[in-house]
């Protein structure tokens, strides 16, 4: 007896730890997990009801949820399932959303996954067979050329983005300097500037690799990855990537070992950022409302004969549809409502850089609504767009600049050699990259 009493109490006590295992994994999908998509209940007394996804901050999703209340007002009809999250959350759901098949109908999607999801154009809808409903002369051949894989128009462009650079004008008045335009600039303003314990450049890790890679591309006329995403060069290039790294640093252009945070431009420990353009109101907001003075340059260059500009431009963000949606007419007139209906176009503004469409932009002259930092670097950029070269998917690869930033660090600190860094970033590149 005694022991059928111990085998009973084993017997319980396994299935109390089942119980709690499978109440605690359900409490932390349903509680956790799934409430990250910030789903909105559905009416079901639509006559169809399609799903919508983005990512953004707090302020994008207030805006865009008032923005599907005047579509659904506009097209009773139909009722938006909106789901919405921070960029991490939102990527690591979009992947298994592309594997499983199951997409938003109509969904926010990076410039990079055209290639990840569709390299021949058959992981989205083809807008081409709903243009009755998307006012695609709002956009030129060019704009629609980012969004099309093997001939097939998986998305639109909402917005160009690329890195540009802002200086706290006020800190280089106080050491009478210029706005930095050159690496050399930049240079010389960390020479009389890191006596009081500042930098010139607060870059993060991707910011800082695309600058690297630009310095490169500027001065050797070869770019480091070609359009189909290979690496061109060989342990020599990587050496002089890692070398022109280890500069920035023991020059004190950059503020390595962990101590650089995204509020060193607003607090003024460096008097200047790279950033991408879209990010721009709200790094020169935070600067202005403690006093500063931003002011907009261009990227840095070797001189103005540099043999490539080495800087690049992308769609911020883009628009697609899914391939599998039962409703790809209301999916599309929810897609031309986000990019060119005058009701969105104004509550978005500039929130996600200049608009794309020509409608939309025109929309926003109207009512003068092109005047922030966000429109002063969109503006920047739109200016440039036949100076800067089309963004290739691995200069934003993220084991590609992880493993860069490791080596890079290795060097610097002396953990190994240039020639033993230059030849593992090269192995970690070509494992990567054909991975």
């Amino acid at each position: 007896m005694r022991r059928s009493g111990k085998k009973h109490n084993v017997a319980r006590f396994i299935i109390a730890i089942l119980l709690f295992v499978f109440f605690f994994g359900f409490n932390y999908y349903y509680v956790v997990i799934k409430p990250e998509n910030h789903t909105v209940p559905t009416d079901t007394t639509k006559d169809t009801i399609i799903s919508f996804s983005w990512w953004g901050n707090d302020d994008r999703h207030l805006y865009t949820l008032t923005g599907i209340d005047a579509f659904e007002e506009k097209y009773p009809n139909i009722e938006v399932n909106c789901s919405y999250n921070v960029w991490n959350g939102y990527e690591r759901r979009n992947r298994v959303y592309m594997l499983s098949g199951k997409s938003p109908d109509v969904m926010q999607i990076n410039y990079n996954w055209i290639r990840e999801y569709s390299a021949d154009g058959s992981g989205y809808y083809d807008l081409n067979k709903v243009s009755d409903y998307i006012d695609l002369k709002a956009y030129s051949k060019k704009d629609l050329s980012y969004g099309t894989s093997n001939g097939v128009l998986n998305a639109v462009p909402i917005a160009y983005n690329a890195v540009v650079f802002y200086y706290n004008q006020d800190i280089l008045d106080q050491y009478g300097l210029k706005v930095p335009e050159t690496w050399d600039d930049l240079f010389t303003a960390a020479s009389v500037m890191n006596k009081d314990g500042r930098y010139p450049l607060h870059l993060s890790d991707k910011h800082l690799f695309l600058s690297v890679l630009a310095h490169y591309e500027q001065t050797s006329g070869q770019t480091l990855f070609d359009e189909d995403g290979k690496y061109t060069g060989d342990t020599d290039t990587a050496a002089e990537l890692l070398k022109f790294y280890k500069d920035l640093f023991d020059r004190q252009v950059i503020c390595l070992d962990g101590k650089s945070t995204d509020t060193d431009f607003s607090n003024g420990t460096c008097a200047g950022v790279g950033i991408w353009a879209s990010d721009a109101a709200n790094y020169c907001t935070q600067l202005e409302d403690k006093g500063g003075s931003p002011v907009l340059s261009t990227p840095p260059r070797t001189s103005d004969n540099d043999a490539l500009y080495g800087w690049y431009v992308k769609p911020a963000t883009m628009y697609a549809i899914s391939k599998n949606t039962p409703y790809p007419k209301e999916s599309a007139e929810l897609l031309n409502f986000l990019v060119n209906d005058k009701d969105m176009v104004l509550l978005q503004g500039t929130e996600k850089g200049i608009p794309v469409s020509s409608q939309a932009r025109r929309i926003l002259r109207e009512k003068d609504a092109m005047n922030n930092y966000d429109a002063e670097a969109g503006n920047y950029v739109y200016s440039n767009l036949d100076r800067f070269e089309t963004m290739v998917p691995s200069n934003e690869n993220s084991d590609i600049i992880d493993a860069f930033c490791d080596e890079a660090a290795r060097y610097v600190y002396g953990i190994a050699d240039l020639n033993t860094c230059s030849q593992e970033l090269v192995d970690r590149w070509t494992d990567t990259l054909h991975s």
